[in-house]
């Protein structure tokens, strides 16, 4: 059983949105799972059986206890019932305390705003009895959201990744399909993520998170309802920034 499941609709969306955050929830000795939605077949680079492959190398950079890549169409992902099926079976089989996925802000891809949606539809339906998916019926505590690459409105809370950067990267930089490697020159790139431009915007998101909360990186994060702090010194206390 699982502690977290993250939510994506394409390889390599968790280890860019919040692969420090997996990176430091397993260093703190939780359960960490990722769950793919589909695997990454219409991407411009790259193909199913090479992104199969970095996949399996980012699972272990990151250290997670199980990774699952469905099927459902890239480019195409839609909230069907089948889809929904599919992915309740994988909440009930690995019975994830909490779920992370792609917030229902506006988002650039239509892939990652119906994962959201799909997502979170299911959090709430893996919990009814009348679903028959011949497991029995279980309901995570929350569902959590985080954004695209640019953020959009103040996040809720942020993990600090400070300590885990380095991890977040390389297991990016496994997918080298679709990213550029330290020094490589882009050429005539045709997307975003195969860029210089990329690196900057990722370490961007990374420091003004982190700055937010008095840290060198973070990955913002939003939830749908309040959070319970146990030590309040803990959360809000910012060392260095007076």
């Amino acid at each position: 059983m699982l502690d977290i499941l993250a939510v994506g609709a394409h390889p390599d969306d968790i280890e860019i949105f919040m692969g420090g955050a997996i990176a430091a929830f397993h260093a703190h000795g939780l359960k960490t799972g990722i769950l793919d939605l589909s695997r990454g077949e219409a991407g411009t680079y790259g193909s199913p059986e090479i992104r199969r492959s970095e996949l399996s190398k980012a699972a272990k950079i990151l250290a997670v206890e199980k990774r699952v890549t469905l099927d459902l169409p890239d480019g195409n992902i839609q909230n069907t019932d089948s889809a929904r099926q599919k992915v309740i079976e994988v909440i009930r089989k690995t019975r994830p305390e909490l779920v992370f996925t792609f917030t229902d802000a506006p988002m650039r891809h239509p892939d990652h705003r119906a994962t959201g949606k799909i997502v979170r539809d299911c959090v709430f339906l893996a919990g009814l009895e009348k679903i028959e998916t011949g497991q029995p019926p279980f309901r995570p505590s929350a569902c959590i959201g985080f954004p695209e690459l640019i953020p959009a409105g103040k996040p809720d809370f942020v993990v600090d990744i400070t300590d885990f950067w380095k991890i977040k990267l390389d297991a990016i930089r496994t997918y080298g399909s679709q990213v550029t490697a330290e020094g490589e020159d882009e050429g005539n790139t045709k997307t975003l993520i195969r860029s210089g431009q990329f690196w900057k915007i990722l370490e961007a998101r990374a420091v003004m998170a982190g700055a937010a909360v008095g840290t060198v990186y973070g990955e913002p994060f939003f939830s749908s309802r309040p959070l319970k702090i146990g030590n309040v010194m803990s959360a809000f206390t910012m060392p260095g920034l007076r």
